[in-house]
């Protein structure tokens, strides 16, 4: 009687382990494997970004910053990732109005809800979710997919969300000042983003240009879209314009291009071409369903920034600086070693390619911004634009204007009195790398010390470009936003998802097997041996998250076309219509 009270035990014992595991296999499981890629995640599949997560790179410990409008923050396919929303304003603000004074946007709480106004997706959120999307939709419909699943996003809000996706956006003023862009950019130097993200264009004050110059000295990674316009535009030449969001002398400038990587204009003013059209987007604001379309230059640049994100989380000991100049050096077709530019102007320094940036150490690189040296060095070649980035200290006027400098030879590029602080930078730059070199070759130790990133770092921590003190670096909201997730969150990566679900079941097996061993033991007229202790389920990383893979390719589909993405306001130092 007392062996049948043994088994009885033992087979409930089994019985309710066997359930507790394969339920906690089933939670622990990603949902997002049961979304399926298609053709419109061809950005996805045929870039090598799907074979990256199968090794486990995802973007971990990357934190990219996204300038955008409003975000809807619980959006399915961002609301279980590191995602937050910070808002800044100026003269430490707590909340800003539109002109009619019928929309807030607060601090404490600057994103919308799914919903709020009629609106389920912004412009900010798509560019957010194809960086860190899981593909989750409204209503069990997929949703967009991101490149870099675990990276962690801090967006940061310049205009209120739009529903219509394209069109002006409208604006958000606190005593009659905009919200402050020059300070989001500093604020996203100050809490440590590797990357800015964006994807839009626009001119520029003189207070951008130090934000930008502060951007460039700690070594973070500036990605805008090109614009979308589908005639030849932009310089005759790569020189920069010191007064564009979106070309600014150092910034990764992305036009968009098809699988085969063609792009639809001839642009003096691109870097780089990445993928844009024929993928998956939301069409206006209130839609819960994506659809095949063009991204335009906003969603290749987005695209872009989650392959950096991957290539920095492979390779996180190589600068901003050094993975730049990696990507110019190793995009599609090139194999010379050296950057090498489209001088037809279609294609900047050519087309993304995320395989071989993945498979080259970036740290072999000088630490200085090729984009940056790219720019001051074409513009001495020019007698147009000869002497833009040249101490302007005898200046007496705020700002000039080159001779005529366009592709269609009507327009100069405008020059502020404070250009002269991008040549200062390229300067910095260059000796600070020479004297990394000199110091490898006296045998010196950790020389990289002396690079214009860890130097210019030290600059930033210390204090910020107009003298104030820097803000402090802060993970996730904080006071100032919403996050979405714990801190700790989506970490996780598709391997070790694959792994930790086939190790689950896998533990179940051996607890079914012991259980009809005990179960057979029953009939035996002998003392049952007691069941060994299972072994307890491999832990989730410290997030707990999902991660995505196991999809099958996409194929190609016919290129569409895509309006005017992202608008801001009417005055220079804010953001402007991306057409």
């Amino acid at each position: 009687m007392g062996v049948s009270r043994v088994v009885v035990r033992v087979r409930a014992v089994c019985v309710v382990v066997v359930a507790a595991v394969l339920a906690l296999a089933l939670v622990v499981t990603p949902s997002v494997w049961a979304v399926e890629l298609d053709a419109g995640d061809w950005y996805v599949t045929k870039t090598g970004a799907q074979d990256a997560w199968s090794q486990g790179v995802t973007g971990k410990g990357v934190k990219v910053a996204v300038l955008d409008d409003q975000l809807v923050v619980d959006y399915p396919g961002i609301a279980g990732k590191q995602v937050a929303s910070r808002l800044v304003l100026p003269d430490g603000a707590s909340s800003c109005v539109n002109l009619k004074k019928t929309r807030m946007m607060r601090v404490s709480d600057p994103a919308l809800r799914a919903g709020d106004g009629g609106i389920y997706v912004t412009h900010g959120t798509m560019m957010t979710a194809y960086i860190v999307g899981d593909g989750s939709g409204y209503d069990g419909n997929r949703g967009l997919v991101g490149v870099a699943q675990n990276a962690q996003v801090t967006h940061y809000p310049l205009t209120f969300g739009s529903a219509g996706l394209s069109g002006f956006s409208e604006a958000c003023s606190t005593n009659g000042k905009a919200i402050d862009f020059a300070g989001s950019v500093r604020q996203a130097v100050a809490n440590g983003d590797r990357i800015i993200n964006l994807s839009f264009e626009g001119r520029s004050g003189s207070d951008m240009v130090e934000a930008y110059v502060g951007a460039l000295r700690a070594g973070v990674v500036v990605v805008s879209g090109s614009g979308n316009d589908t005639e030849d535009s932009g310089p005759k030449d790569y020189v920069g314009e010191p007064t564009k969001i979106n070309r600014f002398p150092g910034v990764l400038a992305v036009n968009g291009a098809d699988e085969s990587g063609n792009a639809n204009r001839r642009d003096g003013g691109v870097t780089l071409l990445a993928p844009s059209e024929g993928i998956n987007r939301y069409a206006v604001g209130d839609a819960r369903v994506v659809k095949v379309d063009s991204g335009g230059s906003s969603s290749a640049s987005a695209i872009t920034s989650g392959m950096l994100a991957l290539v920095m989380s492979k390779w996180p000991d190589a600068t901003g600086n050094q993975v730049l100049q990696s990507v110019v050096r190793n995009t599609r077709g090139n194999t010379s070693g050296e950057p090498v530019f489209d001088r037809d102007l279609r294609a900047g320094f050519g087309v993304i390619d995320l395989p071989r940036l993945l498979a080259t150490d970036p740290s072999q690189y000088p630490d200085v911004n090729p984009l940056l040296e790219a720019a001051v060095a074409n513009s001495e070649k020019h007698e147009e634009t000869r002497g833009m980035y040249t101490d302007h200290s005898d200046w007496t006027q705020l700002a000039g204007m080159t001779d005529p400098f366009g592709l269609d030879d009507s327009s100069g590029i405008d020059v502020p009195k404070e250009a002269d602080l991008v040549g200062e930078e390229y300067e910095r730059q260059k000796a600070a790398w020479a004297k990394v070199e000199q110091c490898r070759k006296d045998g010196g130790a950790d020389c990289m010390q002396y690079s214009a990133t860890r130097t210019g770092q030290a600059m930033s921590s210390s204090t910020s470009d107009n003298g104030q003190a820097a803000a402090p670096k802060a993970d996730g909201a904080g006071a100032s936003g919403v996050t979405t997730s714990s801190a700790s969150s989506s970490s996780g990566s598709v391997w070790l998802w694959a792994a930790l679900g086939s190790g689950i079941v896998a533990v179940a097996a051996l607890i079914v097997v012991a259980c009809l061993v005990v179960r057979r033991r029953r009939r035996l007229p002998v003392a049952v041996a007691p069941v060994p202790a299972a072994a307890p389920p491999m832990p989730a990383n410290a997030s707990g998250a999902s991660g995505l893979g196991g999809y099958p390719p996409a194929g190609p589909v016919a290129p569409m076309t895509y309006g005017s993405t992202y608008v801001g306001h009417d005055s220079r130092d804010n953001p402007r219509e991306n057409k």
